[in-house]
């Protein structure tokens, strides 16, 4: 495509990328198949992470993980964050240039200022991560893994919202090989710790970050020259206030998704070692359940362009049944998921896991409870982010990670890790239909069979047997009537699937 030399921004829109961008249709067929692929691929790693592992290293690499996710968003402000919402807005504007280049400059002060810091600090840190001092030596190390980490994160954020999703699928695909070959690789010949895995984890995000640098700049060459450069304080005060909302919003949820493991920590009333090996029981559980939830995010991410541009159109009513029909959908896909996992995850602990986390076992199905409705929770926060409300999903995490600390502390010094993953799922509980409550009373037309699908993953925690009654009855209420999905719900689905179908086709000579 020809590039437009220069935009008036005050009187003038760009309406065709200068770059390649994905149809929403086609991202979700190259998401599904990455996510089989990936996926398989990270289950393979985690499995023998398991395996290989004992349970305090493992339980320890988990740690080091949820850090990393939390800590990477934290110290860029969520920045890259907002290019889901702000890249089309700037783009339209013939500002894509100026965005992106005070954004990378923001992002590369902001994560070598956190580096430092974590470097300096590193007792501390260790401390507050794990209880042990003696492990500071782990620190300097994360903070490295951090950086790439942000880089890593940036170049996603970025072509994710630029509807680039075959750049997207290629830099997540060699993410995740490399860190299964890197990570095992460095397990049997290096040593046998969370410290091989966390070495392997920061270089698979280095040589995905350097990719996506050199990928950029090929478009880059593309974009239009601003003939209209917005001011400093007018960008920032235009982007700022989503950023630190949504910052705020990934603070809290992912204290929201780690703090029961670090009050398992610091609240369980066990020794360091014996918290940590209580960790690695957890994360165990953790391993299959998980790769729902990174799903969900995915399609999330996805999707949030797509809303974001037909909320700048002015079709609201349309982002509304959208998020709807996302929530529905997803809560029938991943009950059908959880119910699979369960049935299954005898033979998985016992002969997969080499029967060395039956705690993990144990607390299964309130896992897979609490990962469903955190994956909801998710999907709801796309109406806010669309209507520039993220700091109401700042109070729906705030709120569920206070009673995710209350509901812990309570739980978890008599029941120790049942009590710890309970208290987790009664939390997610409270966060999503606090999500689904505010969503409605700021303009979203929540369905009462949304509603409904949202309160099912409840019967995961009451046996597979009822759980799979019901989602066949569900799966029955909408093929034979219009309860669950109206007709255009489903004509959309059907529209979508066929669309999806049509690639697979052969095509004529």
């Amino acid at each position: 495509m020809s590039a437009v030399t220069s935009v008036d921004a005050t009187t003038e829109t760009i309406d065709i990328p200068t770059y390649r961008t994905t149809s929403l249709a086609e991202s979700m067929l190259l998401l599904a198949l990455l996510t089989v692929v990936q996926r398989g691929v990270g289950f393979v790693r985690g499995v023998l992470f398991c395996r290989w592992l004992s349970a305090d290293q493992l339980g320890l690499w988990d740690l080091v993980f949820g850090f990393l996710m939390l800590a990477g968003p934290l110290v860029v402000l969520g920045i890259p964050g907002s290019f889901g919402r702000y890249v089309e807005h700037f783009r339209q504007k013939g500002q894509l240039r100026t965005f992106l280049f005070r954004t990378t400059i923001a992002t590369v002060i902001l994560s070598a200022a956190g580096c430092l810091l974590l470097w300096l600090f590193h007792e501390e840190a260790a401390l507050l991560l794990f209880r042990d001092a003696s492990l500071a030596s782990l620190i300097p190390l994360i903070a490295l893994t951090l950086t790439s980490v942000v880089g890593f994160n940036y170049f996603i954020e970025l072509f994710i919202a630029m509807r680039q999703m075959r750049t997207v699928s290629a830099l997540q695909f060699i993410n995740s090989v490399l860190f299964a070959v890197v990570g095992l690789g460095l397990l049997l010949a290096f040593e046998t710790s969370a410290r091989s895995v966390i070495l392997a984890y920061g270089i698979s995000c280095a040589v995905a970050l350097v990719l996506g640098a050199i990928l950029l700049m090929k478009d880059w060459r593309k974009l239009p020259l601003c003939s209209n450069v917005p001011l400093q304080s007018e960008f920032w005060r235009k982007l700022m206030p989503f950023a630190a909302w949504l910052w705020a919003i990934n603070l809290l949820s992912n204290l929201f998704e780690v703090v029961d493991r670090y009050m398992i920590v610091h609240f369980s009333g066990l020794t360091s070692e014996q918290s940590i090996t209580l960790v690695g029981d957890y994360h165990s559980s953790r391993v299959v359940p998980w790769l729902m939830v990174a799903v969900a995010n995915l399609f999330g991410g996805i999707l949030l362009p797509h809303l974001s541009a037909d909320w700048e159109r002015g079709e609201k009513q349309n982002v509304s049944r959208q998020i709807n029909l996302l929530i529905k959908v997803a809560s029938l896909v991943m009950m059908a998921g959880a119910i699979t996992i369960g049935i299954t995850a005898p033979f998985l602990f016992e002969y997969v896991f080499a029967g060395k986390y039956n705690g993990g076992l144990n607390v299964l199905p309130w896992t897979l409870t609490y990962c469903v409705w955190y994956s909801l929770t998710g999907c709801a926060m796309l109406y806010f982010c669309c209507a520039e409300k993220t700091h109401v999903g700042a109070i729906v995490y705030g709120i569920g990670l206070f009673a995710n600390v209350a509901l812990n502390a309570m739980l978890l010094p008599t029941f120790g890790l049942t009590g710890a993953v309970l208290a987790t799922a009664l939390a997610n509980a409270i966060a999503v239909s606090l999500a689904m409550l505010l969503s409605a009373r700021h303009g979203m037309e929540v369905q009462r069979s949304t509603l409904v699908l949202v309160a099912v993953p409840l019967l995961l925690g009451l046996g597979w047997a009822i759980a799979l009654v019901a989602l066949l009855v569900l799966l029955w209420q909408a093929y034979a009537s219009e309860r669950l999905f109206d007709s255009n719900e489903k004509e959309s689905l059907k529209a979508g699937l066929g669309e999806l179908t049509k690639r697979f086709r052969p095509r004529p000579a």
